[in-house]
């Protein structure tokens, strides 16, 4: 039969082994020393270490946050789990987003229009607005549980762990990403594999597309902000094989035989030696783009080259 002193000692003893596992910060490394494992409460948090050895803990409560320094400066940082069956707030969840600094948070899609007070006097673009969850609602799995933090909230960089917005200029390399543009489809008068004649009119021009010549327009969205880029091209160089350059501004005109003798109305070029030619053309495409938040730019010109053959010969006179 236990006495009344002994049954209260007895108790006493239960209650220090329990606060001494509630709050157990022993520190169990892997092999290799990489991670321990402590317990925070009714947690269990997994605390990186970057660097050295000794560790010292601290914890915030039911937050599921905790951080500690070691005696040599190095840091740890509290984890999350990508196991189902883990006691610690998963690392993402579906329609929740990715758990950081305490909440789950996503970036808010579509993103609230230009005036909307999420934004907090901000425009699109400047930031971003990102639904935090903060738990309460079912989504969470409990972790954490805190509504008072839940809503809407505009931020100039996503917290860690986050993905952030891309940015107007960002979306733009993704709209010219879509593009499809072609080297230039040559023709010419005389035709590749003919002779002409020094000093006769040798007419040049390329077939006209969205891919050859534009303009062409393709755009690219996240978040509520579109972009749209533009490509076309401004000019084409002809580099004629016998040291001389022509520029065109316009495709050029195919030749017709009704023409007869006479020069190309906006590209073409007369030889003044007999010889063989490589003949390349090459078109620049300058791309523009345009952002539903009023931002505008450009990328650097693209070029596009594509080569053919000129013969030149001498008219011989026969007596």
């Amino acid at each position: 039969m236990l006495t009344v002193r002994r049954l209260g000692s007895l108790l006493a003893l239960v209650l220090v082994l329990g606060t001494m596992r509630l709050f157990d910060t022993t520190v169990a490394f892997a092999d290799g020393g990489g991670t321990d494992v402590s317990t925070c409460q009714m947690w269990i948090c997994t605390k990186v270490e970057t660097r050295g050895n000794t560790s010292h803990s601290g914890n915030t409560g039911n937050s599921g946050d905790s951080s500690s320094h070691s005696s040599d400066g190095s840091s740890q940082r509290t984890d999350c789990s990508d196991d189902d069956s883990s006691t610690k707030p998963r690392c993402h969840i579906d329609g929740a987003g990715d758990y950081s600094e305490g909440c789950y948070i996503q970036l808010a899609d579509p993103q609230p229009p230009a005036g909307d007070p999420a934004w907090e006097g901000h425009s699109p673009g400047d930031g971003a607005i990102y639904e935090r969850n903060c738990g309460g609602d079912g989504r969470t799995q409990g972790f954490p549980n805190d509504n008072s933090r839940t809503g809407a909230i505009w931020m100039k960089n996503p917290p860690p762990g986050v993905p952030r917005m891309p940015t107007a200029a960002e979306l733009a390399q993704q709209a010219f990403s879509k593009m499809k543009l072609d080297v230039p489809k040559l023709g010419s008068a005389p035709p590749p594999g003919s002779k002409g004649l020094i000093g006769m009119p040798v007419w040049m021009w390329v077939e006209k597309s969205e891919t050859t010549w534009g303009p062409q327009s393709t755009t690219a969205s996240a978040g509520g902000l579109s972009v749209t880029a533009t490509a076309k091209v401004t000019g084409i160089t002809w580099t004629m094989g016998d040291g001389n350059t022509v520029t065109c501004t316009s495709p050029g005109t195919p030749y017709d035989p009704s023409m007869g003798k006479k020069d190309s109305p906006d590209c073409g070029y007369r030889y003044t030696k007999v010889g063989e030619y490589q003949v390349t053309a090459t078109t620049t495409w300058v791309v523009t783009w345009t952002a539903t938040n009023g931002e505008t730019g450009a990328l650097p010109n693209q070029t596009r080259s594509a080569q053919t053959q000129a013969r030149v010969g001498e008219l011989q006179v026969v007596n």
